[in-house]
C-alpha cells in the first residue's frame, strides 16, 4: 500500500493524528528532502526510517514501485502540504495504479484550500495552475485562457517572482479584476492582502522586499459570483 500523508504548511499543530498514525506504521517514509522530513519526524517522536523520493529521477520511483510489488506499506511526504498537488507524487502514483497496487490519499493541510476558503472569492468552482512559466508572454497566455472561464484562480509563487506575476496579470484582465493574496500561511508571519488586482500589485510593489511563500487568487469579474450551475 502506498500512502500519501499531507503534512503541515508552517504550523506543526496541523499535523492530523492519521497521518501521524500512516507515518508510524509505514515500513518507510519516502519524502521529498530527509533532512526537512526528520525534524517532522523527530518532533513528533517518530523513528520509521526515511528514503528521499525524487520525482524526476527514474531509479528513485523504480525503487518505491518495486517496494511496494513486494508487499510493503510505504508513505509519501513533501516538504509541506499534499504531495501530488503541485509538490512531488504525481507520478509514483500514476506508476502505482497502473500496476494495479494499492494506493489511498489522506486528507489534511493543503495550501491551495486553505487559501480559497479564506480568501472571499468564488470557491465553488476554481482553475488551480500551481506555479506559471517564467517568461511573462507564457504567464499572460496561461492566465489569458483561465480568464475567459470567469473562475477564481488559484497560482502559487515565489517571493522573487510574485509582483511580475500580479503585472502580468493585470495586462490581462485589467485593474478592475478582484484579487487576493495569502502570503506564509498557517506561519507566525501569515498575511492577507485583498481588493482589486491593481490595489494588491501596489501594496507589495511598495515594498522592498517580498518575503515567504504566497497564494495568489484573481477572479477575473469586478463582481464575482458563484459559478452558473
Amino acid at each position: 500500500m502506498l500512502t500519501i500523508v499531507p503534512t503541515p504548511i508552517g504550523n506543526l499543530e496541523d499535523m492530523p493524528p492519521r497521518a501521524l498514525r500512516a507515518l508510524k506504521e509505514a515500513s518507510a517514509v519516502y519524502c521529498e528532502d530527509t533532512r526537512r522530513t526528520r525534524i517532522l519526524m523527530s518532533h513528533f517522536g517518530l523513528s520509521t526510517p526515511l528514503s528521499r523520493y525524487s520525482e524526476h529521477d527514474p531509479r528513485s520511483a523504480d525503487q518505491l514501485l518495486e517496494r511496494l510489488k513486494s508487499g510493503s506499506n510505504c508513505a509519501l511526504v513533501s516538504d509541506g502540504g499534499l504531495p501530488g498537488v503541485s509538490d512531488p507524487g504525481r507520478r509514483i502514483v500514476a506508476m502505482a495504479r497502473k500496476a494495479h497496487l494499492p494506493v489511498t490519499a489522506l486528507p489534511g493541510p493543503c495550501a491551495v484550500v486553505t487559501a480559497l476558503a479564506g480568501s472571499g472569492l468564488p470557491s465553488d468552482s476554481f482553475i488551480f495552475l500551481g506555479f506559471l512559466p517564467r517568461s511573462a508572454g507564457r504567464q499572460r497566455k496561461v492566465i489569458a485562457e483561465a480568464a475567459s472561464l470567469h473562475r477564481t484562480i488559484v497560482m502559487y509563487e515565489s517571493p522573487f517572482r510574485v509582483v511580475e506575476l500580479l503585472e502580468n496579470a493585470e495586462a490581462v484582465v485589467g485593474a478592475k479584476a478582484q484579487a487576493c493574496v495569502a502570503r506564509e500561511l498557517s506561519k507566525l508571519h501569515e498575511e492577507w492582502l485583498s481588493g482589486t488586482l491593481s490595489e494588491v500589485r501596489a501594496q507589495l510593489s511598495s515594498r522592498e522586499k517580498q518575503l515567504g511563500e504566497f497564494v495568489v487568487m484573481i477572479h477575473p469579474d469586478e463582481e464575482p459570483t458563484d459559478a452558473a450551475v
